[in-house]
């Protein structure tokens, strides 16, 4: 994964963390050295997907090199709430992936994507309360905001604000389709079955002409249907190119309009929640679910995660490596400030089976639970929470009382969770 070049513009500001985390990512799957500007609930994401190829006997390695374009979108889109700001910062790139087992390469392919970072920032003029749950980027322990800058108790290290934020929250990856390379597939696609045509049909044309044809000649018969066959294959060629390529549109357009059935509902449910919690946003919630699925099927048991409240289905053994596409809101209900909703998930997945990887479009139905009395708070991290009870910081990804004072820590009174997991 090479890091990209980007020239001094007017975006240069935030393309500096985009550049860092990429080459950061770089590190990630060649030496298994975690980025240091991820969050700590993207690094436990890391760590499980890690984990499960492990388990797998797989490893997988992937590289970035810039691809056509060196603009890098500086982040028009954005949510924000009382303290942070999280940014949407993108740019192109040729992907190209490895997966290898103990024993072969099991796969190879390029993909030329845009890449899309979640970067996490204060808002102009704020500052969080010394209080505030959060990891030490060095050694990862539980920590506040002013032990970090007072000296980890863990490790020692102190932190400078300038030096725990921005962070990365959240990244994606989508394909990007190239003009030029379409262009050489389809002159490839049209001259191959024009080639196809052309013989059974030179074929079928000379035995026509020699058996039923009018010339007397054997050789004038021959020609007669190495032309006709020429011609006729041509025009066969182009039709079955004409049909294919409009074969492969329409799957493309039913693949890139998934969920879009459901717009009207998952607006209108976005709205009711957001009628309850000012601060929650159809961008962070893409941003939520991705990780919740992620850490759900990368882990090797999801129940033992404080965020799942249920198991995985079997056929999430074989995720790998999991693209959420889009997703619609299929029904919210809230009553006592305790939301409930129903989702359907879009994905592009890599799957593991019988030692072979493929690609599939997967599609699964998620349930998820959060009480909105509670604003939404993008500061919020599994990895380091603060009891209600004894104030005490410690990690909630995999435990469900305080460490301190035993008391229950109630995950959903603080961001979502999963209820229900199944594949459609």
């Amino acid at each position: 994964m090479n890091e990209f070049d980007v020239k001094n513009t007017e975006h240069s500001a935030p393309a500096v963390p985009y550049k860092k985390f990429v080459k950061q990512m770089s590190k990630w799957y060649s030496t298994g050295e975690l980025p240091e500007l991820a969050s700590q609930d993207l690094r436990f994401v890391l760590e499980l997907q890690k984990q499960k190829l492990r388990s797998l006997g797989l490893d997988m390695k992937c590289e970035l090199k810039k691809k056509g374009s060196d603009r890098i979108n500086s982040g028009d889109t954005s949510y924000s709430d009382r303290v942070f700001k999280n940014t949407f910062i993108s740019g192109n790139a040729g992907m190209t992936r490895n997966v290898v087992s103990t024993q072969d390469q099991l796969t190879k392919y390029t993909d030329d994507i845009d890449l899309m970072v979640i970067i996490q920032e204060l808002n102009d003029g704020t500052q969080p309360g010394d209080d505030m749950p959060l990891c030490c980027p060095h050694c990862g322990a539980p920590s506040t905001l002013g032990e970090l800058q007072a000296g980890c108790k863990h490790c020692g290290t102190h932190f400078l604000m300038s030096e725990l934020y921005p962070k990365v929250m959240n990244y994606f990856t989508f394909e990007n389709h190239d003009i030029k390379q379409t262009k050489i597939k389809n002159k490839h696609d049209l001259t191959t079955l024009i080639i196809a045509s052309i013989i059974p049909m030179i074929i079928i044309c000379i035995l026509f002409n020699l058996f039923a044809g009018q010339a007397q000649n054997t050789i004038a018969n021959v020609i007669f249907g190495l032309f006709g066959g020429i011609l006729g294959g041509a025009m066969v060629g182009g039709i079955l190119f004409v049909f294919k390529k409009l074969f492969e549109s329409l799957r493309l357009m039913g693949k890139q309009l998934r969920g879009i059935g459901h717009l009207v509902s998952t607006l209108l449910n976005a709205d009711k929640i957001k009628q309850n919690d000012p601060e929650f946003s159809s961008e962070y919630f893409r941003d939520k679910i991705t990780s919740l699925f992620r850490m759900a099927v990368y882990s090797k048991d999801a129940t033992v995660l404080s965020c799942c409240k249920c198991r995985c289905p079997k056929e999430a053994a074989e995720i790998i490596e999991a693209r959420l596409h889009n997703f619609s809101i299929i029904s919210c209900q809230i009553k006592d400030m305790i939301c409930d909703v129903n989702l359907i998930l879009y994905l592009d997945c890599l799957h593991c089976r019988d030692g072979k990887i493929k690609i599939k479009s997967d599609k699964y139905r998620m349930r998820m639970r959060k009480q909105i009395k509670t604003p939404t708070g993008l500061g919020f991290s599994f990895s380091a929470v603060s009891c209600p009870s004894c104030g005490a910081s410690f990690d909630a990804r995999n435990v469900k009382a305080c460490p301190y004072c035993n008391n229950e820590y109630l995950h959903e009174e603080h961001d979502w969770i999963i209820t229900d997991l199944k594949r459609i």
